[in-house]
């Protein structure tokens, strides 16, 4: 049996409408009700606590700043999908327990838009003996994470997607919608960001094989064609898997990549992630739409993230598709980082703080004019630096 982890004491806020003490009299409602009662009332003593103290609650915490794991009372899963205030937790003899947040968690993880995301490894109290052995439980601690994608959402929070995967799959397609090399930019500065390996997957390959107009349309507008871009991702390190669902081509190169890794799938709606999964492994069924021929914009198809087994060994998560991935708590000075061709030039800036935009004497700037940098991926970094 194990034991309760020694910690220490913590004091915790109440939720905010618990701040308040509750009214013991409504006179107004009595008046109305009972007039002549008012003048019989009886006035009571009561003695309240004063201060803020008193609106708090004492809970023992460990050096991560969460509650102390309990082993004795507490079993310990993976969660698998979050749906409003349920979370799906699987533990460890493979059953699936429906579980809540505890409030005094969510108060200690309350800087977070999502304080239990799909991959979190979590401890939970067990409480089926109250709800007629329904495997139902409350989520108690969220152990810490090792990887965690996250974006900026509408409000300019940060909206955390997935937890504790080793990899990003970033599937972008290379017609319907059309490729957006900045956007895969972006994507691997997230995955770098979030201690995630990227992998570059691009699908419907077979669009370009039957003459699609997406080459054609790169070269008018005089930016790099599907294949000189995708070269481009080659040659500074990072794999990328050209795939089509049509055909075939690349799934088996995309099956090895995915087996026996923890992966996030992320893309644009209508690339095609859900497709790829179901020609892996047809019986998860995931739904799939057809894209827009007007518009080039997919239509959504996975409401939430959701870890999905692979009987071939690992997992996924399917994530809900997005038209664009404002990248969350990056700051300007630390993107030159998560572009590798740069790092050789960095130290040799003439000035510590450089941004490479536009410095005398910059380095960056020099190995881009003589051809060592590729001039897109040089744009996009200013683009970035903008945007972060």
């Amino acid at each position: 049996m194990g034991k309760k982890r020694a910690g220490r004491k913590v004091r915790v806020d109440f939720r905010p409408n618990r701040q308040q003490p509750r009214r013991r009299d409504d006179w107004t409602r009595q008046y109305r009700a009972e007039a002549d009662r008012l003048e019989d009332e009886k006035l009571v003593e009561s003695v309240r606590a004063k201060g803020e103290l008193s609106r708090k609650r004492t809970i023992l915490v460990d050096q991560h700043e969460l509650p102390a794991v309990d082993e004795s009372m507490w079993l310990h899963g993976t969660v698998t999908r979050v749906h409003g205030l349920i979370c799906t937790v699987n533990d460890s003899q493979g059953r699936s327990w429906e579980c809540t947040v505890r409030r005094v968690l969510r108060t200690l993880l309350i800087e977070t838009r999502s304080p239990v995301i799909v991959g979190d490894r979590v401890w939970f109290s067990d409480q089926s003996k109250v709800s007629g052995g329904k495997l139902v439980g409350v989520i108690e601690r969220v152990d810490p994470r090792t990887s965690c994608l996250s974006r900026r959402d509408a409000r300019k929070r940060r909206h955390a997607i997935v937890a504790n995967a080793d990899q990003l799959l970033a599937v972008v397609s290379v017609a319907q919608p059309r490729l957006r090399p900045h956007l895969v930019d972006r994507y691997i500065v997230a995955a770098l960001k979030g201690q995630l390996r990227p992998v570059l997957c691009f699908n419907k390959m077979d669009l370009l094989e039957e003459g699609s107009l997406a080459e054609n349309e790169e070269q008018d507008r005089g930016e790099l064609t599907v294949r000189e871009a995708i070269d481009e991702f080659r040659r500074l390190g990072y794999q990328c898997i050209c795939t089509s669902v049509v055909t075939g081509v690349g799934l088996p190169e995309l099956r090895d990549a995915l087996q026996d890794h923890l992966t996030v799938l992320s893309g644009q709606s209508g690339v095609g992630k859900s497709s790829l999964i179901n020609a892996l492994q047809p019986g998860l069924k995931l739904p799939t739409r057809e894209v827009s021929a007007d518009t080039e914009k997919g239509r959504h198809t996975t409401s939430r993230a959701e870890l999905l087994r692979l009987d071939f060994g690992g997992y996924v998560v399917d994530t809900p598709g997005i038209r664009a991935f404002d990248l969350w708590a990056v700051a300007p000075g630390e993107l030159e980082a998560f572009f590798v061709e740069f790092i050789p030039y960095v130290q040799k800036c003439r000035f510590g703080d450089c941004s490479h935009r536009y410095e005398e004497g910059c380095a960056v700037i020099a190995a881009v004019q003589a051809g060592q940098i590729s001039p897109r991926r040089y744009r996009s970094y200013v683009k970035m630096f903008s945007e972060v």
